[in-house]
């Protein structure tokens, strides 16, 4: 894998949870080459271009932004807030990646409860099968997908 590229993370401003903020962060500590997807530019954005990454404003429902974001980019963590534009962002995000056509890592942060489900045995969460729906289509991208399904605790 090229560390020489940076490495995208998306939802890294981190209203909810932080997740993104945090993946930003320990990259950072690692000197590893950053550059963090925020919706919006804010003090949120400001703390992350401290860390010394590099800060790109984008929409994950706009394919134009993500591509934007993806360029020279070769691994990406996907990690957006649950909203009803989640499965959208998610198939975008897909897209865009298998346009590049050299990802080499594609890093999705799902639910724990996706392991269970399947077609037949669905829950009726809609932020759960969302997240069941966006791990099929990534499972049908043929990028090199990794799965993360933390626990409640995350």
């Amino acid at each position: 894998m090229s560390d020489q590229n940076p490495i995208l993370v998306t939802g890294a401003a981190g209203k909810v949870g932080a997740v993104g903020r945090t993946i930003v962060e320990l990259l950072r500590q690692h000197n590893l080459p950053v550059r963090a997807l925020v919706r919006r530019h804010d003090e949120r954005a400001e703390a992350l271009s401290a860390t010394g990454a590099e800060v790109v404003v984008g929409d994950l429902t706009r394919a134009v932004d993500v591509a934007h974001a993806l360029e020279g980019c070769r691994r990406m963590y996907f990690g957006m807030s649950v909203s009803p534009p989640y499965l959208e962002a998610t198939v975008i995000a897909a897209a865009a990646a298998r346009e590049r056509g050299d990802l080499e890592a594609f890093v999705n942060i799902s639910q724990m409860t996706v392991s269970q489900m399947s077609l037949r045995n669905m829950t009726d969460s809609p932020q759960q099968r969302q997240h069941w729906l966006a791990e099929q289509v990534l499972g049908w991208s043929g990028l090199p997908v990794g799965q993360v399904r933390p626990t409640v605790f995350l």
